[in-house]
């Protein structure tokens, strides 16, 4: 390859740079930050920290955790060793870290077209200081498409379609439940 070549192919580069560099420009930074969902879009409308004392109920078996200083401390069943990490996943589902889509129920459907005759499972979370309402959450089957559940709060009607990790960190609680 000679000299001359080696300067053309240098040239066509410079010129390829200078018009990417005019045209397209630098990147901008217009982009606006990403913002947390506001706590109403979830399926409890509140924040996590709210959520005080939680009981989980599957297959018969129970599992409940209250907050202490801040952190999860399961106190049923005793000795039980769970992550409490699991319990912020579970309600950070829930509560402002994760949007719920409200549904309504199509005509003529009942609650065991989405799982909710026998649910999969149940969560009861006393939310704020108000130990003598507690908010019942019945979890039901996955949608059509598997990347969510059907869950339904004792206090409404309608049905929210919530992240398919919910279930999946109900999963760990009870499993982690039964290693004591």
């Amino acid at each position: 390859m000679t000299w001359s070549r080696v300067a053309v192919i240098y040239a066509v580069l410079v010129v390829l740079v200078g018009y990417l560099a005019l045209v397209d420009g630098p990147p901008s930074e217009e982009t606006a930050p990403l913002e947390p969902p506001p706590p109403t879009a979830s399926l409890l409308g509140t924040e996590a920290d709210a959520v005080r004392v939680m009981t989980f109920q599957k297959d018969g078996r129970l599992v409940r955790a209250s907050r202490e200083s801040g952190r999860w401390r399961p106190t049923e069943p005793m000795g039980a060793r769970i992550p409490p990490d699991l319990f912020d996943a579970a309600i950070a589902a829930l509560t402002a870290g994760q949007v719920s889509e409200k549904i309504s129920p199509e005509a003529g459907h009942q609650l065991a077209d989405y799982g909710l005759e026998i649910p999969a499972a149940t969560i009861e979370l006393v939310v704020g200081d108000l130990p003598s309402r507690p908010i019942s959450v019945s979890i039901g089957a996955r949608n059509p498409a598997q990347t969510a559940v059907y869950a339904r709060r004792s206090d409404e009607e309608a049905i929210y379609l919530v992240g398919m990790n919910l279930r999946y960190y109900i999963d760990l609680i009870f499993d982690a439940a039964t290693k004591i």
